[in-house]
């Protein structure tokens, strides 16, 4: 009976440990849990990069469109891509995409 009291304390922290040991690996603050915030940190940063690349782009295609600092050839270029035409005078060379792509 005495061994068994002795074994008590140990199997009691052996518990505590494994209990705490669980909530730190599987809690809501745990590492998995972590690894998975972390994934969802770097697909929102990649979606960032890709939305400001997009505004970057708009943000040029309207500079090229203001009154102040009319690009008279690209509005050109945009009406014609847009109304599907092209000048009697124009070369037009049409490229099939790469069936390997």
């Amino acid at each position: 009976m005495g061994q068994i009291r002795r074994f008590i304390p140990t199997l009691i922290l052996t518990v505590v440990i494994a209990y705490f040991g669980y909530h730190a690996m599987t809690g809501d603050q745990g590492v998995l849990n972590w690894l998975v915030v972390e994934a969802e940190i770097d697909a929102v940063e990649i979606e960032l990069a890709q939305a400001r690349a997009e505004r970057q782009a708009l943000e040029t295609t309207a500079a090229r469109l203001r009154s102040d600092s009319l690009d008279l050839d690209y509005v050109e270029e945009r009406a014609r891509d847009l109304l599907n035409v092209a000048h009697p005078r124009d070369i037009i060379v049409d490229i099939e995409p790469d069936p390997g792509h």
